[in-house]
């Protein structure tokens, strides 16, 4: 950046320097009509045309200013340099005989404004030059540069030939002047870069070609005639008003040439400029399949874009929700003629089967006199993923013309790539569906975490485990501990039918009730009695809960417990096993009388070294790869050949075996293992 700024300020340097030369060449020229001054007339104007056009150059490729603008902008310079003409004719009569004059003060004036006009000209036929540069090199499929490069060439070799043999033969100048218009004009064919222009651009550059043609035609006219315009340029430099007269023709030249094939292009400027909008669409299109947007947005898209690139009149989707159809982003058509048209397409077998896009007319059909616009015909196209279709894009006409083959092959394409948008749209719904789920269940495992004992009390008499391992879906374990009461051991376990938010959310309240009712009843069936009638106010039916209410007295050594539909309890005594399993409903599956009628409660004698087992059934319920139960065969044989262990190696051999059998399986259900072991006599 530092180095362009002081070649941009180098060169304006030159170019103010020029200019300054000019003037006191001229200046000390008076009347003066040597070679060597108009020599060096003509090499200080062309160092001034060459660091005005690196200059120019240099404003147009930092602004990346359109060939349009460029060539409007060639028709205003074109404008103000005849209009300078026109105000030098009415107020500088006899500015070249006062130039040429004795020095005095009125002379050195004059000497500045046509210092002035002679900059106004260089600057404006120099910006022209570099324009007629850029467009010669612009977009080209083949070109020779050796063309433009002989161009300038020549131009400076007839500019300079000019002044040389002026005054003797002027036949050299006459030659390299015809080489020069020769060159001007195979320069001017071959104009690529109007076929990158839409309908409505090649509009515009028509009649600022026809513009330019006709002012270039008038300036050419004065600077080749002997003019006052032509002999101020020449007092300051005769090569000049040569070089400048050569501008002119390749304007005139060129934009004449430009003219003619613009009008030629016009008939398939509007074919062009669809086959634009598909390629520009298509582009469109590949970006999306890789940065999906919101569906519906998604499905807006494409509907405006089929709409450009067939030219139709309206556009909208049908995608299939089972055996129905339903449609999303109509565009310029109401639902009853889509519906309308949808049954007659879709419904009626018109489109069975349909592999690719066809084109439907329904001027003669009968859905015509049910529909509410005069539509002429339809485009139908399949938005496939992989072999199944998934909907159809439909665009339509009301102009009363039937689609084109190329029009149909259009769309063909552009559903293809709709199709891959519309599947990754869906399919990163359902990812963000699946990660806000999954986010939730986080919440819902960490508030479970948190309801669940965070340590295991400790008593001389009583030895107690526990391990809880959470499902990957959220279920409804639970099991609490409960000291208030002196010489008395108190526990919960249990497990809340269904998974899932709501599954914990039960378990929360059941929980609750259990610690409230814990410290004001002392009989587990009561307690479980009392629990099932508060809860018949806020559980739902499907949300039955299995729970084993236990406590244990210090001072009588007595295990009481009462079980609504929980898994049974376990007694290790003396090397055997005793299943313990009384008889009770699950809470929530009966509010009446039934339901205590039904509870028995159990209380055991404990012996030292007797232990108690109470689990969930996510420990028989655990599946294998072949969908095997772990069972409770296995569960008792586990603990059969780990009886001479202590309570938490066997918790942890359990625990492990089950692992080991569901290997490869996702665990559905939470685990929960409560193992206590009596240690008084």
């Amino acid at each position: 950046m530092y180095l362009n700024r002081i070649s941009k300020n180098f060169h304006l340097t030159i170019s103010i320097i020029s200019a300054l030369l000019l003037f006191f060449i001229v200046t000390l020229k008076a009347g003066n009509t040597s070679t060597i001054f108009s020599v060096l007339q003509d090499l200080v104007a062309i160092t001034l045309l060459f660091s005005l056009s690196v200059q120019i150059k240099e404003y147009i490729r930092i602004n990346k200013i359109s060939f349009l603008s460029l060539t409007f902008a060639v028709a205003v310079l074109l404008g103000i340099l005849l209009m300078s003409i026109w105000t030098a004719q009415m107020f500088m009569d006899n500015l070249v005989q006062k130039l040429n004059a004795e020095f005095s003060v009125f002379s050195f004036a004059s000497n500045v404004v046509g210092i002035i006009y002679f900059c106004i000209f260089a600057f404006g036929l120099t910006f022209i030059f570099v324009v007629l540069k850029e467009f010669y090199y612009s977009k080209r499929i083949k070109y020779n540069p050796i063309y433009f490069q002989l161009l300038i060439a020549f131009g400076i070799l007839s500019a300079l030939s000019f002044t040389i043999f002026q005054e003797i033969n002027q036949a050299v100048s006459t030659a390299f002047m015809v080489v020069t218009i020769l060159l001007i004009v195979k320069n001017s064919f071959g104009i690529s870069w109007i076929a990158f222009l839409n309908k409505k651009e090649k509009y515009k550059l028509l009649l600022i070609s026809l513009a330019i043609t006709a002012l270039a035609s008038v300036l050419v006219g004065y600077s080749a005639d002997i003019s006052l315009h032509s002999e101020t340029l020449k007092s300051y430099s005769t090569g000049f008003n040569r070089i400048a007269l050569l501008i002119l023709i390749y304007s005139l030249v060129y934009f004449g040439v430009l003219f003619f094939t613009v009008l030629f292009h016009l008939p398939t400027a509007e074919a062009f400029d669809r086959k634009a909008e598909e390629v520009s669409s298509l582009h469109l299109f590949s970006t999306l399949i890789n940065q999906v947007i919101d569906f519906d947005e998604l499905a807006d898209t494409i509907t405006d874009l089929t709409r450009k690139v067939s030219t139709a009149d309206a556009s909208w989707i049908v995608m299939k929700n089972g055996n129905t159809y339903e449609t999303i982003s109509l565009k310029n058509i109401s639902e009853k003629d889509i519906t309308e048209i949808n049954n007659y397409l879709l419904h009626s077998g018109e489109c069975k089967n349909l592999t690719k896009a066809k084109i439907c007319s329904i001027e003669k059909s009968s859905v015509k006199s049910k529909l509410s616009e005069h539509l002429s015909s339809v485009i139908i196209s399949p938005l496939k993923t992989q072999t199944e279709v998934k909907g159809y894009l439909l665009a339509a006409r009301k102009s009363g013309l039937l689609f084109y083959d190329d029009e149909a092959k259009a769309i063909n394409a552009f559903s293809e790539y709709a199709s891959i948008a519309l599947e990754n749209s869906r399919l990163l719904k359902e990812s963000i569906e699946k990660e806000r789920l999954e986010k939730e269940l986080d919440v819902a495992r960490e508030m479970q975490k948190k309801l669940l004992p965070a340590f295991d009390p400790q008593f001389n008499q009583l030895q107690i485990s526990s391990i809880f391992i959470p499902a990957f879906e959220v279920g409804g374990d639970f099991f609490d501990y409960y000291t208030d009461k002196e010489n008395e051991f108190s526990f919960i376990i249990g497990d809340v039918a269904g998974k899932g938010i709501s599954a914990a959310f039960v378990m929360a309240e059941v929980k609750g009730i259990f610690e409230s009712l814990s410290k004001i009843l002392a009989s587990p069936k009561e307690i479980l009695i009392k629990a099932n009638r508060i809860l018949s106010r806020t559980l739902h039916r499907k949300n039955f809960v299995s729970a084993l209410y236990g406590k244990i007295n210090f001072i009588t050594s007595e295990f009481e417990f009462a079980r609504a539909g929980h898994c049974p309890a376990l007694l290790i005594r003396d090397g055997e096993i005793i299943k313990y399993q009384p008889k009770g409903l699950a809470l929530g599956l009966d509010y009446t009388e039934s339901f205590s009628e039904n509870l028995d409660d159990l209380k055991i004698k404990l012996r030292k070294n007797d232990t108690l087992i109470f689990y969930t059934d996510g420990i028989t319920e655990s599946k294998n790869q072949n969908n095997e139960d772990f069972g409770d065969n296995r569960f008792v044989e586990t603990i059969k050949r780990n009886l001479d262990k202590n309570i938490e190696q066997i918790a942890r051999e359990i625990i492990s075996e089950v692992s080991i059998f569901a290997n490869n399986s996702t665990q559905y259900d939470d685990i929960t293992l409560l193992i206590l072991r009596w240690n008084k006599n």
